[in-house]
């Protein structure tokens, strides 16, 4: 906090911190249910939103109605470089959530996942 008001200029309190925190926070998360896995959109730069077909816009607004508001104003490719370092490690986004506290792993939770070694000299997928 002291550092951060040092760069700033401006002090703010724990709480408002807090605030801040968990409201970037609610906001990553909806926009990673958003984005899932698709890539049948891009970023437009100029207009700072998300550019995809209206249809595309339809089916994911009603599976991730939160994330209305990333219509006309999306997260830059650059603020969620920086979001993803805060929030990936401490946030379930998907099926594959574990946290110590949920006890046993669950045979099917790596399912999905490659365990093959690359071979020396053979680049990693």
């Amino acid at each position: 906090m002291t550092n951060f008001e040092k760069e700033i200029g401006k002090a703010y309190s724990q709480r408002q911190f807090k605030n801040r925190w968990d409201a970037l926070k609610k906001e990553w998360k909806a926009w990673k249910k958003l984005k899932g896995g698709d890539t049948a959109f891009g970023w437009n730069p100029i207009k700072r939103t998300v550019d995809a077909p209206d249809g595309w816009w339809e089916s994911r607004l009603k599976v991730v109605p939160e994330a209305k508001k990333f219509r006309t104003l999306g997260i830059d490719p650059k603020f969620e470089g920086k979001l993803d370092q805060m929030f990936i490690r401490i946030v379930a986004t998907s099926d594959k959530a574990w946290a110590p506290s949920s006890g046993t792993i669950h045979s099917d939770f790596f399912d999905d996942v490659d365990n093959e070694i690359p071979e020396e000299n053979e680049e990693e997928n």
